[in-house]
């Protein structure tokens, strides 16, 4: 189920959608696309209650280098189902967002969406993409999850998560410039540890990563031989359950490859 950027794609339900760039004209009806979410999609959305029309008129808006996809079905191409954008926040870096329309939930739109939108950021030469996600967000952290995403900061408020996924494949790596050193922490869990905490205290610069999870995604370094993350890193920090064969795995690859960067 693919639909790139201005072409026809299908639904898992059947339903056919146009998917297209968006433009100006388009911003009344990504307006519209938001304020019709019902209470619990706005606050995914938007991590709060309802906010004044113009506001959302405002964050409907397309400036400041804002890529714009969005999906119609074909016999009403003015009203959207749904729409995903990234707006460039860094070198090399942009942020993600998703809307769906209550109405096309669950029916693969997200995915189909973020496809394209990472197509397309890889055409417009970005390495990765930043979501900041609520934890009760189980359908975007789903989406997420199939491309390896990595945590980038500590989870705010213990409910926000800011992710990274690459646009290029495999796992992101640092972006360019990073402070500090590079610290790549393997571990469950979307809170930091004593460990974790002193570490950032410290000024490294720590990206987590929560290795392999069976039957959903696989480690690269272990099926590919690559990981950005991995190679990348000045310290790797092993804190991933030793009794899972996929982890155990991951923990030979780094002592067979970076025995002196490795911490357990």
């Amino acid at each position: 189920m693919t639909a790139p950027a201005g072409g026809e794609g299908q639904l898992a339900d059947g339903r056919s959608i146009v998917l297209r760039l968006a433009g100006p004209a388009d911003v009344a009806a990504i307006t519209r696309l938001y304020q019709d979410l019902s209470p619990e999609s706005f606050a995914r959305r938007f991590h709060g209650g309802r906010l004044a029309p113009s506001v959302l008129a405002r964050l409907a808006g397309l400036d400041g280098g804002v890529v714009c996809l969005v999906a119609a079905p074909p016999d009403d191409p003015g009203r959207l189902a749904a729409e995903a954008r990234y707006v460039p926040v860094a070198p090399g870096t942009a942020e993600l967002a998703l809307t769906v329309s209550d109405t096309y939930q669950g029916a693969g739109m997200g995915q189909l969406l973020l496809e394209a939108l990472v197509q397309r950021a890889r055409e417009d030469g970005l390495e990765r993409l930043r979501a900041v996600v609520l934890l009760d967000n189980i359908a975007m952290l789903r989406l997420l999850q199939r491309y390896g995403w990595v945590l980038a900061a500590a989870t705010e408020e213990f409910s926000v998560a800011c992710l990274e996924i690459s646009a290029t494949g495999g796992m992101p790596g640092w972006p360019a410039g990073s402070a500090g050193r590079r610290v790549l922490v393997e571990r469950r869990g979307w809170f930091d540890d004593q460990q974790v905490a002193a570490l950032r205290s410290a000024g490294y610069d720590v990206r987590q990563c929560a290795g392999p999870l069976h039957q959903v995604r696989a480690c690269p370094l272990v099926s590919s031989g690559q990981c950005r993350l991995a190679e990348q890193a000045d310290l790797i920090v092993s804190l991933l359950p030793g009794g899972e064969p996929d982890c155990a795995a991951v923990l030979a690859a780094h002592r067979q490859r970076w025995p002196e960067r490795l911490i357990q």
